[in-house]
């Protein structure tokens, strides 16, 4: 799952404690000290998240775009969720429809 998130605290071994927009509570490796919230990702019954970058994500869309565009997995007219992802990657290369 991907939400956004806000750090509470840190635990005994300085690891940050967040909770997300979901009232979630999870230990985050990676945290950046100097930002109020960060996106992350986790499993809906794990203990521990990832911090996602949004330049990476971004990235990762537009390159997810381009694999199913060489591919020719799409033809014709697009999608409404395959445009929607294009413009979460909006900045990166993306493939033209």
């Amino acid at each position: 799952m991907l939400d956004l998130a806000i750090s509470t605290k840190t635990d005994s071994k300085r690891k940050t404690i967040i909770e997300t927009n979901h009232g979630v509570e999870l230990k985050a490796s990676g945290w950046p000290q100097d930002c109020e919230f960060q996106l992350v990702a986790f499993s809906p019954s794990g203990k521990n998240c990832e911090v996602i970058w949004t330049e990476h994500l971004v990235q990762d869309i537009s390159n997810a775009l381009m694999t199913l565009e060489g591919a020719g997995a799409l033809k014709g007219r697009k999608p409404d969720w395959y445009r929607r992802l294009q413009r979460c990657a909006t900045g990166a290369l993306l493939p033209r429809d």
